[in-house]
């Protein structure tokens, strides 16, 4: 199920033509330039299945960004992700960036 969304979110980001990290206010701005150019009352070549298309991508990228939970505390030791990522992997050789390769 979860690929399924993915699948579908990955769709519509490519109907758009947005990149794959985008922000609400590019996706809106995405969606208004391409329904200029597949509106059928502005391009009457154009079928209504385009706009259609359209639309369906723009809800479920929305639907997505305002669903999406994010997290805005510090970890249980006090720690930001990053912080607590570094603390625990940061000496790794695999994993850990000398401050020179930064």
């Amino acid at each position: 199920m979860i690929k399924k969304k993915w699948l579908e979110l990955e769709k519509s980001r490519k109907i758009l033509g947005l990149p794959p990290e985008v922000t609400l206010k590019e996706i809106r701005d995405a969606y208004r330039d391409k329904s200029r150019l597949v509106h059928p009352d502005l391009n009457p070549e154009n079928k209504a299945e385009e706009m259609t298309k359209l639309n369906h991508a723009y809800r479920v990228l929305v639907t997505y960004v305002e669903n999406y939970a994010i997290k805005l505390t510090t970890t249980e030791e006090g720690m930001t992700d990053e912080e607590w990522w570094h603390e625990h992997f940061g000496q790794d050789p695999i994993w850990h960036k000398k401050d020179d390769e930064e």
